[in-house]
């Protein structure tokens, strides 16, 4: 049986509410236009053809630097870029902008395939490299060829978005923590390459508004796998206008049909459900959070807790 939600869980009760409106530091603002990541779908065409960045990369390497070097794709991923920047250390980030708004993007490339590179083109042998110190001025300079083809390349690889990618300037620790906040997602792809002796990776993360040069429109001259998936821009904007149905209910009860016989106004009915349980907040139809009911104002309202898994619409009649 199914019954509205009365009393919020003695967890969030007195933290939630603070002189009629919600505290603050308790509440986030929702964006359902990014909320839980892009749909697979739509990106699915961006992945595809990132998918031949690798070999196009690695024969680009050997005509026009004179390194033998084969890359390959090994995943592509949304995670919080805070994720990818914590986990930069000594590596070597420099900014790319992404087509016509110029969106920054970021190319980080590992210490232990940057040196070696660095190396090889400075006419070194290119052998393993444990260094994880800065690089030089020097270094900084042969580096940036490296990072001019690969940007080269990716634009290879996504021409049929008619999205340029320019190298943008080398980015510190510090500034990317100021660039990204801890909501900030994006689409990483990851790289390896491999020299004879020597070899690392290197990831593109692309975050959620640069991505918007590739959803943005339907590609010119692709084929249609291409374009499956993607949305037209302007209907996407009606669609952020739509309203839907919610709903906020606490599940799991079961009360004795006795107690159902006997109901009257004023009567407390128990639901037989812990008051630590949260309640489920459905859009039409979906489980979507978990949540406590709250009161914002004069309105009533629902403090989100955590995210369920997609669940499918109920049909038929409702208890």
């Amino acid at each position: 049986m199914r019954t509205p939600a009365q009393s919020p869980s003695s967890k969030a009760k007195g933290r939630v509410v603070v002189n009629d409106s919600l505290a603050p530091d308790r509440v986030q603002p929702c964006d359902f236009r990014v909320i839980g990541g892009i749909d697979k779908a739509r990106l699915a065409p961006l992945v595809a053809a990132s998918e031949t960045f690798a070999p196009l990369f690695t024969q680009a390497l050997h005509s026009r630097l004179g390194l033998t070097c084969e890359a390959g794709l090994r995943s592509s991923e949304q995670i919080p870029c805070r994720t990818v920047i914590e986990k930069s250390g000594s590596s070597y980030v420099v900014s790319l902008l992404i087509g016509s708004q110029a969106d920054m993007a970021l190319l980080q490339i590992d210490s232990m395939l940057l040196f070696p590179i660095v190396d090889r083109l400075l006419g070194g042998s290119g052998g393993p490299s444990e260094l994880s110190r800065e690089v030089t001025e020097i270094e900084d300079q042969i580096a940036k060829e490296f990072v001019q083809l690969i940007c080269q390349e990716l634009q290879a690889a996504w021409r049929f978005f008619n999205v340029e990618v320019a190298v943008g300037t080398r980015q510190s620790p510090a500034q990317l923590q100021r660039l990204f906040s801890a909501n900030d997602n994006a689409l990483v792809f990851s790289f390896a390459a491999n020299m004879e002796s020597s070899g690392g990776d290197f990831q593109v993360l692309l975050p959620v508004p640069a991505l918007g040069a590739f959803l943005g429109g339907t590609a010119t001259s692709a084929p249609a796998s291409s374009r499956k998936g993607a949305m037209n821009p302007k209907l996407a904007e009606q669609l952020l206008g739509a309203t839907f149905g919610l709903e906020l209910a606490l599940l799991g009860g079961k009360v004795p049909a006795n107690d159902l016989l006997n109901l009257r106004v004023g009567k407390i009915l128990s639901l037989g459900v812990s008051a630590r349980t949260p309640a489920v907040l459905k859009i039409e139809g979906h489980d979507s959070f978990g949540g406590v009911p709250v009161r914002s104002g004069r309105n009533r309202g629902v403090q989100l807790l955590d995210r369920l898994p997609q669940s499918q619409p109920e049909k038929g009649n409702k208890i």
